[in-house]
C-alpha cells in the first residue's frame, strides 16, 4: 500500500513539474511576441501612401530579421500619409517620427526652409532636420492618355499640350491637387520647367509672377476637368469613367503597369514621357535630425534603410510598378515594357529637385491657383 501511495506521490510530483516548465516555455514565448521586454527599440516611419503595399509587404521581413542578427526585437510603426500633411504634421509637432518618407525628394528643400523658419536655434546648432537621405525606389511623372488617342494626336510633352489647347482640342486634363498631393505638385513643377526652359534649381520666384509664363500654364489649366486629392483615385477616375471624361491626366508611370496588368473596358494606358524632361518621385528615406530621435532609433532606421536597399527587397517592389534605385537589380521587361504601356528606358531628361529654392516650392500651389480655371 505504501509503495503504491508513494507510486501515485511521485506520478503527480512529476506532472506538476512538468506543467510547470511547459507553463514556464509557453509564457516565455507568449511574453516575446507580446511584450518585447527590456532592450526592444519603437520608431515611426511615416511614408508616401504610394509604396503602401510594398512596405507593408516587406517591414515585417525587416522585423524579423533585425531580431534574429542582432538579438532584440524592434517595431517599426508604418504610417501612410500624403506627402504635403506629413510634412504639416511633422512641422506642428502632430507626429514625430524618426523616418520620413515622402513621395518625393522635391519636398526636402521646402521642409528645411520652413523647420528653419520655425526652429532657427535648433538649424543654427545642428543643422536642418533633412541632412542626408537615400532614394528608396522610384516612378517617374508621365502624361498619361489612351492609346487610341495617343496614335491620333502624339502628345509629347507639355509644350505641344500648350499647342493642342491653344489650337481647341478636345483635352480632359487632370492632375491631383498641388496643396494636398505630390503628384500635383510635380505637376505644376513641370509646366513651369516646360514654360521657362530652365532645371528646377534655377527657378525664381520672380519666374512665378512673369506674364507669359503663368500665359502657358493657364492655357493648358484651361482644359482641366478635375483636381483630386489622390492621385490613385485620380487614376481610377480616369479608367472607371472613360476617355469621354479624362483623357490627359499627370500621374505615376507605375499606375499604368498596374491598370494595364488588369485591363480597362476602354483599352490601353500609355505613358508619355515629357520631352522638356520629367521628374522622379524618388521616394527619399529620410532619418530626421531632430530633437526627439535618439542615436539607437537612427540605429535602426539605418538598418531599416539598408534592408530596404537589398537586392531581393528592391526586386519585390517591381510588383507594385516601382523601378528600383539598387543598380545591380535588373529591370524586368515583361513589367516595363510596351505590353504595360511603359518604357524600359526613360526615353527624356531626368530633372533633379536638388538646389531648388525652397521658397519656389513654398509657392507652387498658389501659382496653380492663380492658373486655374
Amino acid at each position: 500500500m505504501r509503495a503504491r501511495r508513494k507510486g501515485a506521490l511521485r506520478a503527480i510530483l512529476i506532472s506538476i513539474l512538468l506543467g510547470l516548465a511547459i507553463g514556464f516555455m509557453l509564457g516565455y514565448e507568449v511574453g516575446k511576441r507580446i511584450a518585447p521586454g527590456r532592450g526592444s527599440v519603437e520608431i515611426i516611419m511615416v511614408y508616401g501612401s504610394e509604396k503602401r503595399e510594398w512596405i507593408e509587404a516587406v517591414v515585417p521581413e525587416f522585423e524579423e530579421w533585425y531580431e534574429e542578427r542582432h538579438h532584440r526585437s524592434v517595431s517599426v510603426i508604418c504610417i501612410p500619409m500624403g506627402s504635403g500633411k506629413s510634412m504639416s504634421q511633422i512641422l506642428l509637432g502632430q507626429i514625430k517620427p524618426v523616418v520620413w518618407s515622402p513621395a518625393s525628394s522635391v519636398w526636402i528643400p521646402l521642409m528645411n526652409y520652413l523647420w528653419e523658419q520655425d526652429h532657427p536655434d535648433l538649424v543654427r546648432k545642428y543643422g536642418p532636420i533633412v541632412k542626408d537621405w537615400e532614394p528608396l525606389v522610384s516612378s517617374p511623372i508621365v502624361i498619361i492618355t489612351w492609346g487610341r488617342l495617343q496614335e491620333d494626336w502624339n502628345i509629347t510633352g507639355f509644350r505641344k499640350l500648350y499647342t493642342m489647347a491653344k489650337e481647341g482640342y478636345d483635352i480632359k486634363f487632370a492632375h491631383t491637387d498641388p496643396f494636398l498631393s505630390n503628384s500635383g505638385l510635380m505637376a505644376v513643377l513641370l509646366e513651369l520647367v516646360a514654360a521657362t526652359g530652365k532645371e528646377p534649381a534655377e527657378l525664381t520666384v520672380d519666374d512665378m509672377t512673369n506674364r507669359t509664363v503663368r500665359a502657358f500654364i493657364r492655357t493648358i489649366e484651361s482644359k482641366a476637368v478635375d483636381y483630386m486629392s489622390s492621385t490613385g483615385f485620380l487614376v481610377d477616375s480616369m479608367v472607371s469613367e472613360g476617355p469621354e471624361k479624362k483623357n490627359v491626366v499627370v500621374a505615376y508611370e507605375n499606375l499604368v503597369i498596374l491598370y494595364n496588368r488588369v485591363g480597362t473596358r476602354w483599352g490601353r494606358l500609355v505613358a508619355v514621357y515629357p520631352e522638356e524632361g520629367t521628374l522622379l518621385s524618388d521616394h527619399p528615406f529620410c532619418i530626421l535630425n531632430a530633437p526627439w530621435v535618439s542615436e539607437e532609433q537612427a540605429k535602426v532606421a539605418r538598418a531599416l534603410l539598408r534592408f530596404l536597399l537589398r537586392a531581393d527587397i528592391q526586386a519585390k517592389a517591381m510588383r507594385y510598378g516601382f523601378r528600383p534605385t539598387n543598380r545591380t537589380v535588373e529591370l524586368d521587361p515583361s513589367i516595363f515594357g510596351p505590353e504595360l504601356g511603359v518604357e524600359l528606358d526613360i526615353p527624356c531628361r531626368v530633372l533633379s529637385a536638388e538646389g531648388m529654392d525652397g521658397q519656389v516650392v513654398l509657392f507652387l500651389p498658389d501659382l496653380w491657383l492663380a492658373c486655374r480655371p
